[in-house]
């Protein structure tokens, strides 16, 4: 957006304009009373007189302050943890499931930085999706929570702990960017429950693959032939994701721009392979089928994806909602061209034609992202005055200066966006904006027109405010359990953890908020994570008795190899390692 000859002026008028909108929606009287009953919250776990206690202690604590919080909760809330742990209230358990550097078949590992997980049931094509029924992705109660394919999505790697490069001034040898590469990207796992009810990998199963930074992908849609495509080499930066009424993964890129950066600045990788408008996109991979080809649908933009939900209008209409995972940008939402068959090899070419549009918060619009058909894309230029777009497909391969130039809102880092399984609503985890004094971040609901994910109008409105007076902040991942509560994980950034002004909070941690009733918005924390830890991925069984957890990045900030601030999860000695965790003792639906 910086070549624009628009954009510092759209950049000052998009803050000032986000913060304006937010301070309208929030009713005053009404955001004091939440704040004093998450302050009630707050203080039942004072973060003062448990933040050095031991997991037992918080458990104790957290269940003798029980009664001030909602009796009908289905635990009892912790409070804040600086544990090299992940604390859960009593009752519950977890298991460590596919670290990094598990090994697979054929010689593949598991990859580093576990972030969206995505349980495909195993018997969920064979049993077919209800399209209606829309909880955890388009899962049933008739389907498998004993046995299942989990997709696991690598963020990004740690080069100390992935490939042993300390030194960002000394060049990476053939051997470590080879490791780097092959760490990220998506992981499909076989698992299922064995007979002591404990979680474990079908190694050589047909099922279990690794996609990684190698792999030969396609590009689909308008802008597939740019940079030499349709053939694309790997995937990366994947952040969240989501599932398709079909039954496929859909897996998004989020911070590719550092990859083929010179070192110090940045990764370091080949710019003429990494440097192409490759990266960027949602990536589709069908985890029932092993020899299936992984497809970038460039129809729904090249941004930072943070995540995508798909809903399905009552005519069939496929809708997905995306959000741009960087400061002062945009929420998306793209329609297809296609309505949902029910034919499973059909639909899965439903993504590779659309519509793509941008969210207008101001007029509760959304805006058509169209070179042919919106003259501001066509009048747009660069600095130095020449067109800044010349076809849909170049306006697709930059999205985020497309929606900015339609006077889209930018808002606060989009990331994670979630569809409420009971009325359809969609929640926006806007996790921050540090440059203009939101340092907690905000839950936003929309609620699209006549309830048609279809629609081109919509009303919004503020769900919860992160700060010390609701217990919790920066908002990320997303889910919902099939009750429509919502649960949520927090990313506050790992240089900032237990520091300043995020000192209440402690270690990144799980949230449960109810969304109806007079304690809908109010947080109740029920799970934190190791030290310089990032929670990621939830998503549950069909019964809801198992959630599966990605513990991202834990230790991050590591001096070296020598000094390491956390020992996540093997203790004593160990290296930390990113995880997926299977959390049990829930009572299921």
């Amino acid at each position: 957006m910086s070549e624009t000859n628009f954009s510092k002026a759209d950049a000052a008028q998009g803050q000032s304009l986000w913060r304006r909108l937010v301070d309208s929606k929030l009713d005053r009287r009404n955001f004091l009373k939440n704040a004093t009953l998450a302050g009630v919250a707050a203080v039942a776990a004072s973060p003062l007189q448990l933040r050095s206690a031991s997991p037992a202690a918080l458990d104790v604590a957290a269940a003798e302050a029980a009664p001030l919080h909602n009796p009908r909760l289905i635990f009892s809330p912790i409070g804040p943890s600086t544990a090299d742990e992940i604390v859960l209230p009593a009752g519950y358990s977890y298991q460590v499931l596919a670290p990094y550097g598990f090994e697979l078949a054929n010689g593949q590992k598991v990859g580093y930085n576990h972030d969206w997980l995505g349980f495909y049931p195993i018997d969920m094509v064979e049993k077919g999706i209800d399209p209606s029924y829309y909880f955890n992705g388009f899962l049933s109660p008739q389907m498998s929570s004993e046995e299942g394919l989990l997709v696991v999505n690598h963020e990004y790697f740690n080069p100390m702990f992935v490939g042993g490069h300390v030194d960002p001034a000394v060049e990476k040898s053939a051997e470590q960017l080879q490791e780097e590469q092959h760490s990220v990207g998506l992981s499909v796992l076989h698992i299922r429950k064995n007979g002591e009810g404990q979680w474990e990998i079908v190694v050589d199963s047909p099922h279990t693959r690794r996609i990684d930074a190698t792999s030969t992908l396609l590009l689909t849609g308008p802008a597939a032939e740019l940079d030499g495509g349709p053939e694309a080499i790997g995937s990366l930066a994947n952040c969240s994701g989501g599932v398709t009424p079909w039954g496929t993964a859909l897996s998004c890129e989020e911070n590719f721009q550092d990859y083929p950066v010179a070192l110090p600045d940045g990764y370091g990788w080949d710019p003429a392979v990494y440097g192409k408008k490759h990266y960027g996109w949602v990536v589709e991979v069908d985890p029932f089928d092993a020899s299936s080809t992984p497809r970038k649908h460039t129809a729904m933009g090249r941004f930072r994806h943070e995540n995508v939900a798909v809903a399905v209008g009552k005519d069939g209409s496929v809708v997905a909602y995306m959000g741009d995972d960087k400061a002062d940008s945009c929420v998306y939402k793209f329609v297809a061209d296609k309505k949902l068959s029910g034919n499973r090899a059909e639909d899965m070419t439903i993504l590779e034609s659309g519509k793509l549009y941008a969210a207008d918060f101001g007029n509760g619009k959304w805006l058509l992202v169209d070179y042919d058909a919106q003259e501001a894309l066509q009048k747009a230029k660069k600095s130095d005055d020449t067109p800044l777009f010349a076809s849909q497909a170049e306006v697709l391969a930059d999205a985020r200066a497309a929606a900015l130039a339609l006077r889209a809102t930018p808002v606060d880092r989009p990331e994670d966006i979630e569809i409420h399984p009971k009325d359809g609503s969609i929640f926006v985890a806007l996790t921050n904006n540090t440059g203009h004094g939101n340092f907690h971040g905000q839950i936003v609901r929309i609620v699209e027109s006549e309830g048609d994910p279809t629609a081109e109008s919509f009303d919004w409105s503020i769900f919860a405010v992160g700060g010390p007076q609701s217990g919790f902040s920066s908002p990320d991942n997303l889910v919902f359990d099939a009750e429509g509560n919502l649960w949520m994980v927090t990313d506050i950034s790992t240089s900032r953890h237990n520091k300043g002004i995020y000192k209440f909070h402690g270690n990144n941690g799980l949230f449960f908020f109810r969304t109806e009733g007079p304690f809908a918005g109010i947080a109740y924390q029920f799970a934190s994570g190791p030290v310089h830890c990032e929670m990621t991925g939830p998503a549950w069984t069909p019964d809801g008795k198992t959630l599966f957890l990605a513990i991202q990045h834990p230790g991050e900030e590591s001096p070296s190899l020598e000094e390491l601030s956390s020992h996540w999860p093997n203790g004593g000695t160990e290296r930390p390692l990113p995880a997926a965790v299977a959390i049990a003792g829930f009572p299921g639906w």
